[in-house]
């Protein structure tokens, strides 16, 4: 087994440390299975780095911190989980008891075309014809690993598979509705100490210390981008880390971006905070506020991406300020950005079970950046705000 700590099923069962109960898990691979089916394919291969393991958690369940795995799904047998994201050699101790799935199988070479060998192998036990597979992940697959897997099957037309993945995750379940309100609660939770934090005289890394330490304190499994809490000017820079140089004046403008992670399901807010706002930053926030009202009272089943976006841009232009509107919306689960997806890319009709951000921002080197980022769920009825932290906070 090249490993000193035994990883079989039955060694793993006594640590297993499940996300959810294997019959959600069950249920997604049969999903997965239906849609092969339909699609006349046999096999479904998903192929994925850690830094971005939405796909194979969603399947598998494991909570991959570095290295690639691939979670094979064949349409009649059970799924075969293969990586190479062990620490010391050791698969025990890489969080493989994340995983459900009873065959897992160590690339210890360290590479991907052995990983790939190892892959295909299977697809090869399982008689798997070179055009009845379908790969998701293929734009991820090394340059010279993806020619390897073309010259093993010659005859392969490598097919995407990313849509199935894609329609499977973009309506949530209600078991992950549930993970989705506690990582909402406990982030909207930590962004109200990082408000507190964002005091005259505190650095933007003090603000950012309070929300890192309210959100591990809460349960959170870890933060994903951490906490980007930005005053005055420098704030239209947006997505920057905290300077424990630059201090919090009186006139500045906070904003405060934040984000973790709870059973791998992602979070992201952001608020505003100022002692004594001008005039003309009491109405940018104003009008941030409002588009964010005017995004949530429009969302339902039925309304596509295109119009969230336009209903918030119509709010802020009636105030003035389109010359400066970088307003957004992104869906998320277990990554943090996924469908739905609002720009550059067709309008989608949204439907019950879909998560999105909301994230109107209003941002210019003259004051920094206004926006009132919410995670919202859409229902049958409408939608829910499962971020409830208080609006722009004035001193």
């Amino acid at each position: 087994m090249n490993a000193k700590v035994p990883y079989a099923w039955t060694d793993r069962q006594p640590w297993l440390e499940l996300d959810f109960a294997p019959e959600e898990f069950q249920s997604r691979i049969a999903a997965a299975q239906a849609q092969l089916r339909a699609a006349g394919k046999e096999a479904l291969l998903v192929w994925e780095d850690a830094d971005r393991g939405g796909n194979v958690r969603y399947l598998s369940g494991f909570n991959m911190v570095w290295g690639t795995s691939v979670v094979l799904v064949h349409r009649d047998r059970e799924p075969v989980l293969v990586t190479n994201a062990i620490a010391h050699g050791e698969p025990m101790h890489s969080n493989i008891q994340s995983s459900w799935m009873t065959d897992v199988r160590v690339s210890f070479a360290g590479t991907t075309d052995d990983l790939l060998a190892m892959s295909l192998d299977v697809l090869g036990q399982w008689r798997v014809a070179p055009d009845a597979l379908v790969v998701a992940g293929l734009a991820q697959i090394p340059y010279f690993t993806a020619r390897a897997m073309a010259a093993r099957w010659s005859d392969a037309a490598l097919v995407a598979g990313d849509a199935i993945l894609d329609r499977l995750r973009r309506i949530k379940s209600p078991a992950e509705i549930a993970i989705i309100r506690r990582v909402a609660d406990l982030t909207a939770r930590a962004m109200e100490q990082a408000m507190d934090a964002a005091a005259v005289g505190a650095s933007e890394s003090d603000v950012a210390a309070a929300a890192h330490q309210a959100c591990m304190a809460a349960g959170a499994e870890r933060m994903s981008f951490g906490c980007f809490p930005v005053a005055g000017p420098r704030g239209a820079l947006k997505n920057v880390f905290p300077s424990p140089q630059n201090i919090i004046r009186p006139d500045d403008l906070v904003v405060i971006d934040l984000g973790c992670k709870l059973f791998g399901y992602q979070s992201d807010m952001s608020r505003n905070v100022v002692a004594e706002p001008s005039p003309q930053v009491a109405r940018i926030l104003a009008a941030t506020e409002a588009a964010n009202d005017a995004a949530f009272a429009h969302v339902k089943p039925g309304v596509t991406t295109h119009s969230v976006i336009e209903t918030m841009n119509a709010v802020i232009a009636e105030r003035g300020f389109a010359a400066w509107d970088f307003t957004l919306c992104h869906g998320f689960g277990l990554d943090l950005t996924e469908t739905p997806v609002f720009r550059n890319r067709p309008p989608l009709t949204l439907e019950a079970g879909m998560c999105f951000y909301v994230e109107p921002i209003i941002a210019d080197e003259s004051f920094g950046c206004a926006c009132i980022e919410d995670m919202l769920l859409v229902t049958a009825e409408g939608c829910e705000k499962l971020s409830p932290t208080r609006g722009p906070a004035w001193r």
